[in-house]
């Protein structure tokens, strides 16, 4: 069961993206993917932004403003583990030469986060994409932080009683689960699969409004409840392995 998972965000400057590209998928990864303990992998493009505005009524969209963040959004790298003690496994880890440490050293604004899974639900289209059939072809990874004790807990209300009821029914979805950290800036995140990824999408809120069930929930809206990571969600296709 894939329930530990490592995120990565990070830019990469576009004299460097091809080769950047070309090693990763042709070397790094495959090798990666090989060594025990790793479910499955994947490495997503962030789909492309055409301006972000809350629908009508909503509050407004908090965002870190801490430097300390780095700011990374064009790609995310997806690692699902049986148990987080894989990614603290030395026996595991990458290995570490000359060219792998100078390829890595050209990721801008990198950050990660290891999580562990809360809950999870399967979606309406889960039979595409069974266990064990590898990374889904496009994701949608929020990632953000509380405030306090009761943000927590209006948070897991608002999840179980609107959000993840919304997703059993949300066109496309395998299914998502609820995550919390035990590295990172984010505290909590949400890790949404889907079958595809359409041309003029830049996330996948539109068919969670789809979906309804608004009327579930009655508390503070989530806007309120939470402070995002620089950029988030990242929403986007899988580039590798190439679907």
């Amino acid at each position: 069961m894939d329930t530990a998972i490592k995120a990565e965000w990070y830019d990469l400057d576009d004299a460097d993206r091809e080769g950047f590209l070309a090693w990763l998928h042709g070397q790094h990864l495959p090798a990666f993917q090989a060594r025990q303990g790793h479910i499955w992998i994947g490495h997503y493009n962030r789909a492309p932004q055409h301006g972000r505005s809350n629908p009508p009524g909503h509050p407004p969209r908090v965002e870190t403003d801490d430097p300390g963040v780095p700011r990374g959004s064009q790609y995310l790298l997806v690692t699902a583990a049986a148990s987080p003690d894989v990614f603290f496994n030395p026996n595991v880890a990458a290995e570490t030469n000359a060219e792998t440490e100078a390829m890595l050293a050209r990721r801008r604004e990198y950050r990660f986060c290891i999580f562990v899974e809360e809950t999870r639900v399967s979606g309406a289209d889960w039979y595409r994409h069974l266990p064990g059939t590898g990374a889904p072809p496009a994701i949608q990874l929020g990632n953000y932080q509380t405030r306090d004790q009761t943000d927590d807990m209006d948070l897991a209300l608002w999840y179980r009683q609107m959000k993840l009821p919304q997703v059993t029914r949300a066109r496309g979805c395998i299914g998502a689960r609820k995550l919390v950290s035990i590295v990172g800036w984010a505290k909590h995140g949400i890790l949404y699969e889907f079958m595809e990824m359409e041309p003029d999408e830049e996330n996948f809120e539109q068919r969670f409004r789809d979906a309804g069930l608004n009327e579930r929930w009655t508390g503070r809206h989530v806007l309120k409840i939470v402070v995002h990571a620089p950029h988030g969600p990242h929403a986007g296709r899988r580039i590798w392995p190439p679907v």
